[in-house]
């Protein structure tokens, strides 16, 4: 056990306190629980305005802080904890997540056997349970939105318990080797939210690296916490999503699969109800306007990335597909 490598944890919270308000200490003891004994933990604060900071810093005492003094988003939060962190490998979390005492062991072993994996993912359960699935990855359609791997709320049975590496992408938590960061480049800012850790798997690929998924390293999820609590409604977060998946497929898909992606977006703003065009267009429109950022980003990363998509279309149900086409026959 001592011969195990030295490992940074970076936690990053905004308004941990608040949403709700066991969340941030649930996860920060969580981790000094852990088995691993060698451990840093890092402690990023995304400009909390609920006493976040103040918190860690009288309770934590050997907590290391970084105190960004602005929401920096996803992206560059953890890049700042990234840039603090000192060891050679660099476990991220977010401040709505708890671990399994056991879950940095299984794969640091895996990542120090195998020096090609730049980047491995945890089983997700839905915090509160010990055998409901949150997710342990995700697969891409041919438009760049998303399709979880590990139903929500499904009953963990051992299906998904061997080692994979077919995965579309992992985010949400992961272990990064410093070594592929350094060759591959740190987490994008210009995604602030969503389709940063789709980003970063395609260019640690792209790299000769893998992602992979490890089965025995477990971690709890409440379940984007504090972005429901930011966003009730959740118009910021439909928002978000279409435009960092936009620049995403800007950057990193083939000539025709980005046109069979805008092809289907506009199909689907067809289909849609009048808030959804709006937030589809919006993103679009902040997309055009930062086109220049994307194309140099093209040409330096992409396209043709070495993964495509395991799905043709848009995930649609059929029922909500015949749903609109009887609502726009009906106008």
């Amino acid at each position: 056990m001592q011969n195990l490598p030295l490992v940074s944890v970076v936690i990053l919270n905004y308004n941990g306190l608040k949403y709700p308000k066991a969340l941030l200490k649930e996860c920060l003891d969580s981790v000094l629980k852990s088995n691993y004994p060698n451990l840093e933990v890092i402690f990023v604060d995304n400009g909390s305005t609920d006493g976040s900071v103040s918190f860690v810093r009288k309770n934590y005492s050997k907590i290391k802080i970084v105190n960004n003094k602005r929401n920096l988003g996803f992206s560059e939060g953890f890049n700042t904890g990234i840039k603090a962190s000192k060891r050679k490998y660099i476990a991220l979390l977010s401040n709505d997540m708890t671990v399994d005492p056991n879950w940095l062991n299984p794969v640091i072993k895996l990542m120090e056997r195998e020096p090609q994996i730049g980047l491995a993912g945890f089983k997700r359960l839905i915090y509160g349970t010990k055998n409901r699935i949150d997710g342990i990855g995700g697969d891409l359609y041919l438009c760049g939105r998303v399709r979880t791997v590990g139903t929500y709320n499904k009953i963990d049975r051992g299906q998904y318990d061997t080692i994979r590496e077919d995965l579309g992408y992992i985010g949400g938590a992961m272990v990064l080797r410093r070594k592929t960061l350094q060759e591959v480049g740190l987490f994008d800012p210009d995604y602030f939210i969503f389709s940063e850790d789709i980003d970063l798997c395609y260019r640690i690929r792209k790299h000769g690296y893998k992602t992979i998924y490890v089965p025995d390293a477990i971690i709890y999820h409440r379940g984007q916490a504090t972005l429901k609590g930011m966003d009730p409604i959740g118009r910021y977060t439909a928002y978000m999503s279409h435009r960092s998946r936009i620049r995403c497929n800007l950057i990193h898909f083939t000539f025709i699969r980005l046109l069979s992606a805008f092809l289907i977006d506009l199909a689907w703003l067809f289909l849609a109800n009048p808030t959804n065009k709006r937030l589809l267009l919006k993103a679009y429109w902040w997309n055009l306007k930062n086109i220049g950022t994307a194309l140099k980003k093209r040409l330096h990363y992409g396209p043709s990335p070495p993964f495509g998509c395991k799905f043709p279309v848009t995930p649609f149900r059929l029922s909500d597909l015949l749903r609109r086409l009887r609502e726009i026959m009906h106008f």
